[in-house]
């Protein structure tokens, strides 16, 4: 689902307070820190771990832009670098949940093609076979400590990668799993995955 071109910023304690106002009724009275109008509509938003940047995917176009967040709460709305992603868009962009590893992000584009982008050297990681980390993913989700992450594949199968794609276990698709449906990941916990399937074609 992509978001509009004009993205709010506000810190959870102020939101919060705007919920607990007993003002406006149902409807609360609330106005962001920061307004940042892009002029693109954007598919993806999240923060780092460590809430030192934010990062903006395009719904056309794909590619990353990195905002600095103290930057941005000192009246800068310029990101302060981007990465590309050869023009394709983002289908999931997730953040590295740990504070200590909160410069890895995992990409998945909508081809399927799994990245690893890394904000301290300010580009995705490469391996000898290039960026791409795995294809035909159609999830992904970090483990609850960011040491590992795992991948739904478009066949219903799962993999178990480090950040930087190196493959740790497979987990094949059920038997029972029809051809025409492929394995989504909600979470994963501890040593616990929690696998859902669905018909790709009304997905």
């Amino acid at each position: 689902m992509a978001l509009s071109s004009r993205k709010y910023r506000q810190n959870t304690e102020a939101v919060r307070q705007a919920y607990s106002s007993p003002d406006g009724g149902n409807t609360k009275p609330f106005t962001p820190q920061l307004t940042l109008n892009l002029g693109m509509r954007v598919s993806q938003v999240a923060f780092s771990a460590d809430e030192e940047f934010m990062v903006l995917s395009a719904e056309s176009g794909g590619g990353l832009a990195v905002y600095q967040v103290q930057s941005l709460m000192q009246g800068s709305t310029q990101p302060a670098f981007g990465l590309s992603t050869n023009g394709v868009s983002v289908r999931a962009l997730l953040a590295n949940p740990t504070a200590e590893k909160a410069e890895f992000f995992a990409v998945v584009d909508t081809n399927g093609q799994l990245m690893m982008a890394n904000l301290k050297s300010r580009q995705f990681h490469s391996r000898a076979q290039g960026q791409v980390l795995k294809d035909a993913v159609s999830c992904v989700s970090w483990s609850n400590k960011g040491k590992q992450l795992v991948a739904g594949l478009a066949n219903g199968a799962c993999i178990q990668l480090t950040p930087e794609g190196d493959a740790k276990a497979e987990f094949p698709a059920p038997p029972s799993l029809p051809s025409e449906q492929y394995g989504k990941l909600s979470g994963q916990y501890n040593y616990n995955i929690l696998v859902l399937t669905c018909n790709s074609i009304n997905d």
